[in-house]
């Protein structure tokens, strides 16, 4: 799992770089634009929905089993047994407004590695030129939609603190030729406070690297 990490992560580093013209934005894919493109491509943000789940463990199988206070769950969630996957409720409905609010800038952040992310710091991300234009639907080149999960684990009738991992789809639809393609999802390792502000920030941050990652097709 850590070497598919490593291998993703060396994807990544291609992202914005413009010095080989082999490499291509995967988000222009499917789409009658150039590829590379020669100008900032005009996009218009829809809805990225958030659903969170949590796969229930048992922790029958872990060392810790008579310890019962929170911080204990996420060690009992580590090294449980799982069971099943249930929903769990979340403050995170959509994430529209932060990636909006990411793409804004002229240079936008993407994540390095996707293993584990516990902090949104340079070991993580990296910047880069913005290769998008925000714009109103009617003037947009590409239409982007999608959705994001958050992971985490229930041990017993208690969720643990900190998510597992956040996995983002893609979809993009050409408004030229009115064709939708699905990009190929991307999950990170994001071990952060669930619910907090910080895990909101690294959805957006993964959606957008999603989005601006380049790859050989």
């Amino acid at each position: 799992m850590r070497k598919i990490a490593l291998y993703m992560g060396a994807v990544l580093l291609a992202v914005g770089l413009g010095a080989s013209c082999t490499l291509k934005y995967e988000v222009l894919k499917e789409t009658s634009l150039p590829n590379p493109p020669n100008e900032p491509i005009k996009i218009y943000i829809k809805q990225f929905p958030v659903d969170s789940k949590a796969s229930v463990v048992d922790p029958r199988l872990t060392a810790d089993t008579g310890a019962t206070d929170r911080r204990s769950t996420n060690n009992m969630a580590n090294t449980g047994n799982k069971l099943l996957r249930i929903s769990r409720p979340s403050r995170i409905e959509d994430l529209s407004g932060a990636i909006l609010r990411e793409l804004r800038k002229d240079k936008v952040r993407v994540f390095s590695l996707l293993d584990q992310i516990e902090e949104l710091d340079e070991d993580n991300i990296r910047e880069i030129d913005n290769p998008f234009q925000l714009v109103a639907a009617e003037d947009a080149q590409l239409e982007i939609s999608g959705q994001a999960v958050i992971n985490s684990q229930r041990v017993r009738k208690v969720f643990s603190m900190q998510t597992q991992s956040v996995e983002v789809k893609v979809e993009v639809k050409d408004l030229q030729t009115e064709k939708m393609s699905a990009k190929n999802p991307i999950n990170v390792g994001v071990v952060m406070a669930f619910n907090s502000r910080e895990l909101e920030e690294a959805l957006a941050i993964a959606v957008v690297t999603s989005m601006a990652q380049k790859l050989l097709f």
